[in-house]
């Protein structure tokens, strides 16, 4: 499957047996032990024949799913698609998705693709794919990401937790991000939210959506004790029709007990409003006006509450 896609990997599922499965999963627990797992020790803990288990890679390297070491002993590790295949396995437990539209974005960190029900409700995937070279050169820039045993795979796994964490968190004290339904692996499933990004639109009422997007932003803050760290036009959803926003991307997140949190906030804070005074000609006065109002209210609120 050479030009393998998220849309073909969905479509492998029904084709695979439970040995296929079994093996793929062997993969990536030996991820923090082997870059490539020898083959006697796949085939022991198969408890086949290394000859049997050899075929039955061969067929999943067919596939896409694994791949084999060129070089030296004779190796083998899942590959991206495989590891795809695990996490749609997964995802289709807890809905029965039936097929993968497009990718929508393709991000640093990870890619976002709008999939479908078998009722033909839509979802979002975003699947982490830490390790792409753009992500390298400001990995060092990130305050959350450190590299560990198990490679690549094992980072987009964990981030890909943390962030469905966080979202659940935001999720259940109000805050406008993305309904998450279930982590996979490294894979994050979704509702879907009908909003472009801010970079996007144009917007016919820029105050109020300013004001929105404030408000989501200190509550984060105050309520849930979280902090962006990442805000930006990019990852802010706005609806042109209703005027709702969504906050997305939250995989560098703080919490506010963290050090340099209240820094963070205000570089969230300050990239918002040099947007809006760059794009929309409003005054950095009022902007820092409603900044303050809404960061009074939740204070307020918050010492009541203690």
């Amino acid at each position: 499957m050479v030009s393998c896609m998220l849309r073909n990997v969905i479509e492998l599922l029904p084709r695979l047996r439970p040995k296929h499965i079994r093996i793929l999963k062997i993969l990536l627990q030996s991820l923090p032990r082997y870059q490539y797992v020898p083959i006697d020790v796949l085939a022991v803990k198969l408890k086949m024949k290394s000859s049997v288990a050899r075929k039955i890679l061969q067929h999943l390297i067919d596939l896409g799913l694994v791949v084999a070491k060129e070089k030296g002993y004779e190796g083998y590790r899942l590959s991206r698609w495989g590891l795809d295949l695990l996490a749609l396995r997964k995802l289709r437990n807890f809905v029965e998705l039936q097929s993968v539209s497009h990718r929508i974005d393709v991000g640093k960190e990870a890619d976002i693709y709008v999939c479908y029900g078998a009722d033909g409700s839509p979802y979002i995937i975003k699947a982490y794919r830490l390790g792409r070279t753009s992500f390298k050169k400001v990995r060092s820039a990130r305050p959350v990401y450190h590299v560990e045993a198990g490679s690549w795979f094992a980072m987009s796994i964990k981030a890909a937790k943390r962030e469905f964490h966080v979202l659940s968190t935001l999720w259940g004290i109000g805050v406008a991000v993305p309904k998450p339904l279930i982590w996979a692996y490294h894979m994050i499933l979704m509702d879907y939210v009908p909003g472009r990004e801010l970079h996007k639109v144009r917007l016919r009422n820029p105050l109020s959506i300013f004001r929105n997007t404030i408000e989501e932003i200190i509550k984060a803050y105050y309520v849930g004790g979280i902090v962006h760290c990442d805000l930006s036009e990019y990852n802010v959803l706005v609806n042109e029709e209703t005027e709702e926003i969504w906050i997305i991307d939250w995989p560098q997140w703080l919490p506010t007990s963290h050090p340099e949190a209240s820094e963070y906030l205000r570089k969230d804070l300050e990239q918002i409003i040099k947007y809006f005074y760059r794009k929309y000609k409003l005054e950095f006065d009022v902007l820092w006006e409603i900044v303050e109002t809404v960061s009074r209210k939740y204070f307020d609120q918050s010492r009541e509450a203690s």
